[in-house]
């Protein structure tokens, strides 16, 4: 019988990064169909966030009735100084989600934002490039975060490494 070698640390802990990002990856795609709103005001604890939502994208982006969702609901619980939280909708078609947020730009200079639903892991590892992405981007060069692995920075459409 043949032994084994024994299995190098670095080996693990690169096969376990590598996993932890494949998961990550995987949460990114579960929830592409989903954006978070926010700034949208609470009626009450019992309100409808569908309604709500509904009449927000009717009023705020121009939205003409009729968009399907699969879940509509506000994240947490309520807050004790009165903002509103988050509400996070879930498409039943990606098309309407991409519609709803090409619109976010008339939300500029407003109190409400909308933004893709992404993991916190990757909010931070934005976060970590967002100064190099605003200094790429004023020196005039195109720079953007990949799709499917959203804390991929891409400058003149090289990666650009963390």
């Amino acid at each position: 019988m043949k032994l084994k070698q024994p299995v190098r640390k670095e080996h693990c802990e690169s096969k376990c990064k590598e996993l932890e990002n494949k998961l990550l990856y995987a949460e990114v795609y579960q929830r592409q169909e989903n954006l978070r709103l926010y700034g949208i005001e609470e009626t009450d604890e019992d309100e409808n966030s569908l309604k709500v939502l509904q009449s927000f994208l009717e009023r705020q982006c121009e939205i003409e009735p009729g968009i399907e969702f699969q879940r509509v609901h506000r994240i947490g619980k309520p807050r004790g100084d009165g903002s509103p939280r988050a509400i996070i909708a879930r498409f039943l078609r990606y098309g309407d989600r991409e519609l709803i947020f090409s619109k976010a730009n008339k939300l500029k200079d407003t109190e409400y934002r909308i933004s893709a639903d992404l993991p916190k892991e990757i909010i931070y590892r934005r976060k970590l490039q967002s100064k190099k992405l605003v200094e790429t981007r004023k020196a005039g060069k195109t720079a953007f975060f990949n799709r499917a692995e959203p804390d991929k920075l891409f400058i003149d459409r090289v990666l650009n490494p963390m």
